[in-house]
């Protein structure tokens, strides 16, 4: 990060991360001075004023000239009584979650319509393991003691379902890959997508720490991805291998992401010949068991791009991403360990 040497104020670059500006606005709210988050790339020009009208309900002073970044964020946040929405993101509830243990005096939280409720678990087991208690009725109401403190504490950091969410797609649709460092019993929602691949038809097999996904049958399938939008474009490739409709129910949560989500997969793979429909909170994915050779762009979309990647696992012929190196954003080694699998 960098920050001004300025006493007055600190200035706080999250480049183009939408977790960072979600989550380091409720950690920037305990700080005396003003805090200016900014960023580059498309995150400045997506939408903050979830984040605004969450850090309002909670009774911190919160700036913004256009309603995008930068936002200027004056504390300080203290314990309360407060409501807010979580439809939006969970990530802001998990800056809040962080912060509200260090304020001065308790807080009863009342929380709307929050999605994503996983993250919200895995945030509460890190909270709790490094020092610090929350408790809740429900995800409806979460009860926080102020003035706690946080201890140092020795944590492993396990790997990411949502980019490998790719690689063992690739794996059930033409052929098999073992992965390390995943966590069989982790929290994390897009491990949501083991229940799709075990519903295609994919095996799917623990052993010592390592998971082996082999292709075995490429049925449709429904799943229920409202908890785990990130994992949507790997759930398209997925139904794409299928011949026949498959469901996936949650399109709602595709906006505002770093592209309007649902319309570039529908766009995206129309190009490739494949039919994608809605039906209410429904993407309907009318497979044939291929996608045909094209050229597609990544819309600046990290997830969009490795999608389209892994696509052509089932193509007739090349498929060229252009503006592929999104990936850049969460998996800068997306490719050059793709190539690792396919030479295995």
């Amino acid at each position: 990060p960098n920050t001004s040497s300025s006493e007055e104020d600190i200035l706080l670059n999250i480049g183009e991360s939408g977790l960072g500006l979600r989550m380091f606005s409720g950690l920037a709210s305990l700080k005396n001075q003003a805090v200016t988050i900014t960023g580059k790339g498309s995150i400045l020009e997506r939408p903050i004023a979830p984040v605004m009208e969450t850090l309002s309900a909670c009774d911190v002073e919160v700036y913004s000239k256009a309603g995008k970044l930068p936002i200027t964020i004056s504390g300080k946040l203290k314990g309360g009584n407060y409501t807010v929405d979580g439809s939006f993101s969970s990530q802001i509830l998990t800056g809040l979650l962080i912060s509200l243990p260090l304020a001065d005096g308790d807080t009863k939280l009342h929380v709307k319509n929050l999605k994503s409720i996983p993250y919200i678990d895995m945030t509460l087991e890190l909270v709790q393991l490094f020092g610090a208690e929350i408790t809740h009725d429900d995800y409806k109401t979460f009860h926080i003691k102020g003035n706690q403190s946080y201890d140092g504490t020795s944590y492993a950091v396990e790997g990411d379902w949502s980019g490998m969410a790719n690689h063992v797609v690739g794996a059930a649709i033409s052929g098999s890959a073992t992965i390390l460092g995943l966590n069989e019993h982790s929290l994390q929602a897009d491990k949501a997508i083991l229940t799709a691949l075990e519903r295609t038809g994919a095996s799917v097999d623990w052993n010592n720490g390592s998971i082996t996904v082999k292709q075995v049958q490429n049925l449709p399938f429904e799943l229920d991805a409202t908890h785990s939008p990130d994992i949507f474009p790997p759930l398209v490739v997925l139904a794409c291998a299928a011949e026949g409709v498959s469901r996936i129910t949650g399109i709602h949560r595709l906006m505002h992401k770093e592209s309007d989500r649902l319309a570039a997969l529908i766009e995206t793979f129309g190009k490739l010949r494949v039919t994608l429909t809605t039906e209410g909170d429904t993407l309907l994915v009318h497979g044939t068991g291929r996608v045909s050779a094209g050229t597609i762009h990544s819309f600046n979309d990290h997830r969009i791009a490795m999608a389209g990647c892994i696509a052509a696992c089932i193509s007739d012929g090349p498929i060229q991403i252009e503006k592929s190196d999104a990936v850049k954003k969460s998996y800068p080694l997306f490719f050059e360990e793709l190539d690792e699998f396919l030479q295995e």
